[in-house]
């Protein structure tokens, strides 16, 4: 999962070419799929805490 360097929403890596990256992401204010490819060096993973991932629903 990344997001663009200079902020935005969270993007899933669908495929890496060269220095091109193919992201998808889910577009909600148009409830759709959407795709892009970015330059690589414009994105940075996102981290996330093992605490973070867990809906409350799930204890």
């Amino acid at each position: 999962v990344v997001q663009l360097k200079s902020g935005g929403r969270a993007m899933t890596v669908a495929r890496q070419i060269k220095d091109q990256v193919e992201v998808v992401w889910y577009a909600e204010s148009e409830d759709a799929i959407r795709t892009a490819t970015v330059p690589a060096v414009c994105l940075a993973p996102i981290a996330f805490d093992d605490d973070e991932d867990l809906d409350e629903d799930e204890d």
